[in-house]
């Protein structure tokens, strides 16, 4: 459906909306009571009914997404706490203390399990080793915040907010993300653009994830995968009982792409609530060419995750990631995401 307003002149608008709030809004707002206050979030809602938060304090991330008053995203347990506990605790799976919201970026310099690597190309004497703890330490880094507003007079008017997020250590790494997100105010259009660059002067090792998360009620038994993602396991998965299980065992499985082109498409669908609900994901398989997919059906957990990443490649033997950035060397990657009904 097109809104009605789409097709006036900015100036049309204001006569209608002097400010824009009847249509679209971007608020910074600091959270005041529970396990997250003292973190700001950026609220931005559209025209169509979108509305998103951005956790400035947690990666910027996006810890929340509605679709017309209906949940999307995920939420766990935690309720975004702040301060963050430590990613290095319980033997490097601090993470899961922390781990909440509807996008959580994994990286910069390491994703998946907890480990150990050599530390010798940051050539100090008492830096032998590097941890890493699991998926990384971004998503718990403090962003500053480069600007937010929205733009009414472009082609496609949108709400947008920027901001850079760094990850150093003292004789270690000193990676830079620069986020760009925006959401356009007439459609259901959501857009991630990033930027890693190594600021420091040795080479560091690279990945990144984005751990896309869906929960109730748009993640029930009924929801379906679309895309370019392997037929045969995607009908694996529309066949399985997603209901949530006490028992249940979480597990990440890989789903090979398959298509012809760079950018690549998966999908989500539920027929079964709020007038049918359609979630595309896009991204380019150049930059992120691994996909996989996080069931996590657990009574109490009850998650679902879509994962594209730029993994590590690593030496075994030698305890080495093979993948690096070069001094000042950086790295593009953009996530887009469609919902609809």
């Amino acid at each position: 459906m097109t809104h009605p307003a789409k097709d006036l002149s900015h100036s049309e608008l204001r006569q209608r909306t002097v400010d824009g709030r009847g249509l679209a809004d971007i608020r910074l707002l600091q959270m005041d009571d529970g396990p997250g206050r003292g973190q700001r979030l950026l609220q931005c809602r559209n025209a169509v009914g979108v509305t998103i938060e951005i956790a400035v304090d947690r990666g910027f991330d996006i810890a929340s997404l509605l679709w017309r008053g209906v949940n999307i995203g995920w939420n766990s347990a935690n309720a975004l706490p702040w301060p963050l506990n430590s990613a290095d605790a319980e033997n490097g799976v601090g993470f899961y203390r922390n781990f909440d919201g509807f996008i959580v970026t994994c990286g910069l310099d390491h994703i998946g399990g907890a480990r150990e690597g050599d530390a010798s190309h940051f050539i100090h004497k008492h830096r032998k080793q590097v941890y890493y703890p699991l998926h990384g330490r971004i998503s718990a880094q403090r962003a500053t915040i480069s600007g937010y507003g929205i733009n009414w007079e472009c082609d496609v008017p949108e709400i947008w907010a920027e901001a850079v997020i760094r990850q150093s250590s003292v004789f270690g790494e000193n990676l830079v993300l620069h986020r760009r997100i925006k959401l356009d105010v007439f459609s259901g259009k959501i857009r991630i653009d990033d930027k890693v660059e190594n600021r420091g002067f040795r080479p560091t090792p690279h990945a990144i994830l984005y751990h896309v998360n869906f929960g109730y009620p748009f993640l029930n038994e009924n929801i379906r995968l679309s895309g370019d993602i392997d037929a045969g396991l995607m009908h694996t998965f529309n066949a399985e009982d997603k209901r949530a299980d006490d028992d249940y065992v979480d597990y990440f499985q890989e789903f090979p792409l398959k298509s012809d082109r760079d950018l690549v498409t998966v999908g989500l669908q539920n027929k079964s609530f709020a007038g049918d609900v359609n979630l595309k994901m896009s991204f380019s398989c150049q930059s992120l060419p691994k996909f996989g997919i996080w069931r996590a059906f657990q009574s109490g957990v009850y998650a679902l995750g879509l994962e594209p990443t730029n993994p590590q490649i690593h030496d075994e033997k030698q305890k080495q990631c093979l993948q690096t950035l070069a001094a000042q060397e950086s790295k593009n990657y953009s996530l887009e995401i469609e919902i609809s009904s």
